[in-house]
């Protein structure tokens, strides 16, 4: 849906609510069509309202937890998943929901335990497998990343970012044509997103096609000035290039981003 149709959705449940000012499911429903335009404060207050209306809307709970976490209010969010692990025992999506807050509370055990859960009540989560494998990604351990972004892949061929994660394995591996054709495939699904556009440039400046890497890379920072990797990226470029000084700058600016 574009943000239009998510306004046109906003204003009916409006209307909804001023008919029946106590039905907690067109709070709930506005919530999440706030949610989708990232309006994560009036969605709150809506998934507030409908708990408010109906302590046992397990949904609003959940919904709620999610944009509490695009808050980064992980405490919070863990709080809500915790009052579902009952009512949502048998859902393998709330496991991996509860796990990708684990994570970032730093239990590591927590969430690998939640990810098993969830493949296990459904071993065809792409989802689950992605980001359990994105949780061996970050802890380095490489082997077991890559079959878990494989086996997201198998399962559902445009999962993004199983595709760009395997993309920068391989290119790790030094099989920078193959990782081209995984991050190729990622853009193909989010063309705008800016991690993807800097992997790519790093991958194109291992196959020696500097221009166009330097080209993917500005413009990773563009949408993202933030990511410490896209400096580091332009100073790999710059030093290929034989210009120590950008490349200096662009490697502190890379190390002040860390």
């Amino acid at each position: 849906m574009k943000e239009k149709e998510y306004l046109d959705a906003i204003h009916w449940f409006d209307e909804s609510l001023k008919q029946n000012p106590k039905f907690a499911d067109s709070y709930n429903n506005r919530g999440l069509a706030y949610q989708k335009i990232e309006k994560i404060e009036d969605a709150l207050k809506d998934f507030d309202k409908a708990i408010e209306i109906d302590k046992k809307y397990w949904e609003a709970y959940y919904n709620r937890a999610e944009a509490l976490f695009l808050k980064r209010d992980f405490q919070n969010a863990m709080s809500d998943y915790d009052k579902l692990a009952i009512p949502f025992k048998d859902s393998s999506f709330y496991y991996v929901s509860r796990a990708d807050v684990k994570v970032q509370l730093g239990n590591t055990a927590g969430a690998t335990a939640d990810y098993e859960k969830s493949i296990l009540l459904n071993p065809k989560n792409a989802g689950a497998y992605t980001n359990q494998g994105y949780l061996y990604f970050e802890n380095k351990e490489y082997i077991l990343a890559k079959n878990n972004f494989q086996k997201a892949i198998s399962l559902n061929p445009k999962e993004d970012f199983a595709l760009n994660n395997l993309a920068f394995i391989l290119n790790i591996e030094k099989k920078y044509d193959e990782a081209l054709k995984y991050v190729n495939l990622a853009l193909n699904q989010e063309p705008a997103q800016p991690f993807y556009l800097n992997n790519k440039g790093l991958i194109l400046l291992n196959l020696g096609k500097l221009g166009e890497a330097k080209e993917l890379i500005e413009r990773s920072i563009r949408l993202n000035d933030k990511n410490g990797l896209a400096y580091q990226n332009l100073g790999l470029y710059y030093q290929k290039k034989g210009d120590n000084l950008k490349a200096k700058e662009n490697f502190e600016m890379a190390k002040g981003l860390e």
